[in-house]
C-alpha cells in the first residue's frame, strides 16, 4: 500500500533528485589574502578580498609559467568582484626579460573552453603579462582592468572565437625590455572579438630603435592573427593605438576611436615619421590585407590608401539615424496605415451615399467595415 498518493510522490521524487543535482556540483573557491603557489580553479569561483601574489619562478609549468591563479577546468567563471589581484613586480623594476625562461603571470588558461574572467577587478604588476591565455576557445574577459604590468595587460597565444569587452587596459608594457607589447597582443590568434574596450597609455619607447620604430601598442595583432575584430574601442596615448604585423591579415578594425598615439614624447624619441608610430600602424606589405573601416582617426603609418585622417565616421548609431531618416518608424508605419484605412471609409460611404440619391432611395445611412 502506498503511503503518499500519487501527486505526492511526484513532488518527492522531484525533491530527491534535486538533492542530487545539487550535490553533484561543486561548491565554489573564495580566494583573497596571499598567494604563493599556483591556485588551480576546477570550479566557479570569486575573490572576497584583495589577492597578493608572490609565486616563486620555481613553480613554473613546463611553458614556464608561474601564474598566481590558474585555470584547471573549462565552462568555469572567475568572478574578480571588484578586488585587485597584484603581483611582485613594480615596473621597470623585478620585470622579465626576453631571455627568461621562467616569469610570472596574474591569471592563467591553458587548453580549455568556455571560460570567463568578470569583473570588475584589476589585475597589476606581474613580471611579464596579466592574464596570459594559451591554445583556448571562447574565452570572454569582461569589465576587467589591467595596469602596470611588465609586459602585455594580456596576451593570446593560439586563442580563438573568444571575447574581449568593456575593459580598460591602461600604462602596461613599461619593462617589456623590447619585446612588442601593450594593452592587448594577440599573437596568431583567430576569430576573436575586442569591443567597447579603453586603451590608454600602454608602451614605452625606451626600448625601441631608430631603424625599426617604436613596437608596443593599444592593440597588437601579431604572428599570423586572422579574422579578429575590433570595434568600437577608444585608444589615446599609446605608443601606436592599433598595430599590425606583417603577417596578420584579414582583421576588421573598426567603429574606433583612434587618437593620440603615439603620445608627444615619443615623437621626440623618434623624430621621423616612420619610426614614431601612429593611431592605426599596419606594417604589412599588401594594401587590403586588413580592413580599416569608419575609425575616428588622425594619423597612418602603412600601405595602400591612408585611412587616417578620418573625422567623418560612421558607426552603428549612425545607422540607426539613418534608417530613421530614410523610412518612417514602426509607430508611424502604424499611424499612416490607419489614416489611410479612414480615408478609404470615408470615400466608400460618399460614394454609396450619392448613389442612394441618385436611383431615388434617400439619404442612406450605412456603416462600411474597414
Amino acid at each position: 500500500m502506498n503511503r503518499f498518493p500519487p501527486n505526492r510522490m511526484a513532488i518527492a521524487a522531484l525533491a530527491v533528485s534535486a538533492l542530487f543535482v545539487f550535490a553533484g556540483r561543486a561548491r565554489a573557491t573564495d580566494i583573497s589574502g596571499n598567494i604563493t603557489s599556483t591556485m588551480t580553479i576546477f570550479d566557479d569561483s570569486q575573490l572576497v578580498g584583495d589577492v597578493n601574489c608572490n609565486v616563486p619562478l620555481t613553480t613554473a609549468d613546463a611553458n614556464g609559467v608561474a601564474s598566481c591563479i590558474a585555470f584547471g577546468a573549462s565552462h568555469i567563471t572567475l568572478h574578480l568582484n571588484g578586488h585587485t589581484l597584484t603581483g611582485p613586480a613594480n615596473p621597470p623594476t623585478n620585470c622579465s626579460l626576453p631571455s627568461d625562461s621562467k616569469f610570472g603571470v596574474g591569471i592563467y588558461v591553458n587548453g580549455q573552453t568556455d571560460v570567463k574572467v568578470k569583473g570588475p577587478g584589476v589585475i597589476q604588476h606581474f613580471q611579464r603579462w596579466g592574464i596570459l591565455l594559451l591554445s583556448s576557445t571562447e574565452v570572454t574577459v569582461g569589465r576587467v582592468t589591467a595596469t602596470r604590468n611588465c609586459w602585455s595587460g594580456m596576451q593570446t597565444i593560439g586563442v580563438s572565437d573568444s571575447h574581449f569587452e568593456e575593459d580598460v587596459w591602461a600604462n602596461n608594457a613599461v619593462g617589456s625590455n623590447g619585446t612588442p607589447c601593450g594593452g592587448i597582443c594577440l599573437v596568431s590568434s583567430n576569430k576573436n572579438k575586442v569591443h567597447k574596450s579603453t586603451f590608454y597609455g600602454n608602451g614605452t619607447a625606451a626600448f625601441g630603435s631608430v631603424a625599426f620604430g617604436n613596437v608596443d601598442f593599444g592593440v597588437g595583432l601579431e604572428g599570423t592573427s586572422s579574422g579578429n575584430r575590433v570595434e568600437e574601442n577608444q585608444m589615446g596615448g599609446n605608443t601606436n593605438g592599433v598595430l599590425v604585423f606583417s603577417a596578420a591579415h584579414d582583421n576588421i578594425i573598426r567603429h574606433n576611436i583612434i587618437v593620440g598615439n603615439p603620445p608627444a614624447q615619443v615623437s621626440v624619441t623618434f623624430p621621423t615619421a616612420t619610426g614614431a608610430g601612429a593611431d592605426i600602424h599596419d606594417r604589412h606589405a599588401s594594401a587590403g590585407a586588413n580592413t580599416f573601416e569608419d575609425n575616428f582617426c588622425l594619423t597612418y603609418l602603412g600601405p595602400g590608401t591612408p585611412p587616417c585622417p578620418n573625422i567623418r565616421v560612421k558607426d552603428k548609431d549612425d545607422d540607426e539615424a539613418r534608417s530613421r531618416l530614410t523610412g518612417p518608424l514602426k509607430g508611424q508605419e502604424q499611424s499612416n496605415a490607419a489614416r489611410t484605412a479612414g480615408l478609404e471609409v470615408q470615400i466608400v460611404s460618399a460614394i454609396a451615399s450619392l448613389l442612394a440619391v441618385a436611383l431615388g432611395l434617400g439619404p442612406l445611412h450605412m456603416r462600411v467595415a474597414a
